[in-house]
């Protein structure tokens, strides 16, 4: 008689319930005796350690992945795209991995398990949700070991790109859902779904030929969400700017596709033309020379690089991107100051480089003067105090629109107080010592902290007065408000 494995010669020798299968024997027998380890999991479940292996074997690769910097030229690739610095992304993409594998992946299982079950009722299967839910766990065992493969690989492979799937054939650009869908026929998917498919009869209690049935019908329907979730990811992969042209002006590089219309080019070429000026007025130095990316809709913007803004920009490459709509250019030239105050200060988000110098360059918030938009908000009291804004980790958590009005409404106090030289002296002052810009403010007032914020307030209330002083002439004094296209 052949020996089973799964079974000790006292086993065999009395018509007895199975000894309870060893936990940590399941994983690997899982592999080379599936039928019989999913005979037992159906006398005893167990799910804790197939669980435990494959959220550690995704927190391995994604860890050993980014640390290892084979991933760098992905992460510097959705940073350049998103605006976010490649630090981010990659801590990003590390702190996502670990809270995929401690909560994601047990709801993962859980969901498969729920409609795993619902496809074998169809088929006439019964079994306790418990039964199931452990066979589907360790019919995930192949996940985790595909995802050690891939970090294995890696270092030879390169490319984030590279896996045991079928997606190399499709272009992701022009066919996502094909391309997510081909993503999904893996080697190690296929692995999961045919052990379902053994495990199918003896825990749904089904003949074979309707186990199978309903294995096929999960993993139908497996592929069909996976690669419905999976589709808005086609545009991190690959090179989306790979065919597009690029054109020299005096302010610095356009980008744009086929799609893009000449005319639309000569507007933008125009609009940051007039943004680089607003620019270099305030910060009194030339600006580097800028590469714009142009998107002829917000809709085609959002695909590529998935912020839905009309513009952002890139301080670490000095890049702005782009859609071209009604509004545009205002925001064009907050982005293009903000890559200019960026410049200034370095890798310190200072409110008053950035924000301030961005939202005084444009000069407008929805179409009306920043000055009398933080005068309301004031009244209403939700604009945040001048406290708030010295502080940048304050700052960040502060409301985003209500603190950008802050910072504009401030500089354009700066402004209209001090004259443009000052304000001047002060972004430079403040580039290199952030964390002294109470004092710097106190300095160049001539006043307590208090007593600035006072004289903000007033200039805030003073409504009979001019607008905001806005966008600066290049003669170096407050001018009219431009207008928009």
């Amino acid at each position: 008689m052949r020996d089973d494995p799964l079974t000790t010669t006292d086993d065999r020798t009395e018509p007895t319930s199975p000894r309870p299968l060893n936990p940590i024997a399941a994983i690997t027998l899982v592999l080379v005796f599936p039928h019989r380890t999913f005979e037992r999991l159906r006398e005893r479940p167990r799910w804790i350690l197939p669980l435990a292996f494959v959220a550690a074997a995704s927190i391995v690769s994604a860890v050993f992945a980014t640390r290892g910097g084979h991933m760098d030229e992905f992460v510097s690739s959705i940073a350049f795209r998103s605006g976010a610095s490649p630090g981010n992304v990659e801590a990003g993409f590390v702190a996502s991995a670990f809270l995929m594998a401690i909560i994601g992946v047990p709801i993962m299982v859980l969901l498969e398990a729920l409609f795993f079950k619902a496809a074998g009722s169809l088929f006439g299967g019964r079994s306790p949700f418990k039964v199931v839910f452990s066979a589907v766990a360790h019919a995930s065992v192949p996940v985790g070991i595909g995802a050690l493969a891939f970090v294995a690989l890696l270092p030879l492979t390169g490319s984030v790109e590279v896996g045991a799937n079928l997606s190399f054939l499709i272009e992701p650009a022009s066919r996502p859902y094909l391309w997510s869908v081909a993503r999904q026929v893996d080697l190690f998917a296929i692995w999961f779904f045919v052990l379902l498919g053994i495990a199918a009869a003896p825990i749904l209690q089904l003949p074979r030929l309707r186990a199978r049935a309903a294995a096929l019908a999960f993993a139908l329907f497996h592929i069909a969400v996976m690669s419905t979730w999976g589709w808005g990811s086609a545009g991190q992969y690959g090179d989306p700017y790979e065919s597009w042209t690029a054109r020299s002006t005096d302010e610095g590089v356009l980008h744009f596709g086929d799609a893009t219309p000449p005319t639309m080019l000569g507007e933008v070429e125009s609009a940051l033309a007039r943004a680089t000026g607003r620019a270099e007025v305030l910060t009194g130095r030339p600006l580097e020379r800028i590469d714009c990316y142009i998107y002829p809709s917000v809709a085609e913007k959002r695909r590529v690089t998935d912020n839905d803004a009309l513009a952002h920009g890139v301080p670490w490459a000095n890049a702005v991107h782009l859609a071209w709509a009604p509004g545009s250019e205002l925001a064009l030239t907050r982005e293009v100051a903000k890559l200019a105050g960026a410049r200034e200060a370095g890798n310190v988000y200072n409110p008053f480089t950035r924000d301030g110098l961005g939202i005084l360059a444009g000069g407008e918030w929805g179409g009306e003067p920043v000055r009398a938009v933080a005068a309301d908000l004031a009244a209403e009291g939700g604009l945040p105090s001048l406290d708030e804004l010295i502080e940048p980790a304050r700052y960040a958590r502060l409301d985003p629109g209500a603190a950008q009005i802050a910072a504009g409404s401030f500089a354009a106090f700066f402004l209209e107080e001090r004259g443009i030289s000052e304000y001047r002296a002060f972004l430079d002052e403040a580039a290199s010592a952030p964390h002294a810009v109470d004092r710097l403010l106190a300095d160049a007032f001539l006043d307590s902290l208090s007593g600035v914020e006072r004289r903000w307030q007033d200039f805030l209330g003073a409504r009979d007065r001019a607008s905001d002083p806005g966008p600066v002439s290049p003669e170096g004094n407050p001018g009219p408000e431009p207008g928009y296209d």
